[in-house]
């Protein structure tokens, strides 16, 4: 019975660093992001712009801070962001994961993507790039989904 206890309680041990391991590394791969996604506050919303020189619409904005904090995720639209996601729950949501929405211009499927930075807040490529709210009733009348990048 002492040795089943042993195994468990290093299996247990393994168990809590490996989590601790990913807490850290998720909060750097997050902290990253927010750092990259701040340097273009301000920067003028562009219909198909997807670099700081050309500035950038909301796909181009998201696809370009991901893909400079160590994703690979090309240039995509909204809706091909979210479909490379994982969907998550608004509950399970973390700082980090994306957010979509739908029906904020005419096309079909997601239309806008955010990244999530918790506390109610995303940052996204409006007019101009900002930090804005996410329970107005503007947002919460066009809310999607959360998802989650793969890793």
């Amino acid at each position: 019975m002492a040795k089943e206890f042993k195994i468990t309680s290093l299996r247990l041990a393994d168990l809590e660093k490996e989590l601790n391991y990913l807490k850290t590394t998720r909060e750097r791969e997050v902290a990253a992001m927010i750092a990259e996604a701040e340097k273009y506050l301000g920067y003028p919303y562009v219909w198909g712009g997807s670099s700081p020189s050309t500035s950038f619409d909301c796909s181009g904005f998201v696809c370009w801070v991901v893909n400079h904090s160590g994703w690979n995720l090309g240039r995509t639209s909204a809706q091909g962001l979210f479909n490379a996601c994982t969907p998550v729950s608004r509950s399970n949501a973390r700082p980090g994961d994306l957010i979509f929405f739908q029906g904020t211009y005419d096309t079909p499927g997601v239309s806008h993507v955010g990244i999530y930075v918790g506390k109610n807040r995303m940052i996204h490529c409006g007019n101009p790039i900002s930090y804005t709210i996410i329970n107005t009733q503007y947002w919460q009348s066009h809310f999607y989904a959360f998802g989650r990048l793969p890793r």
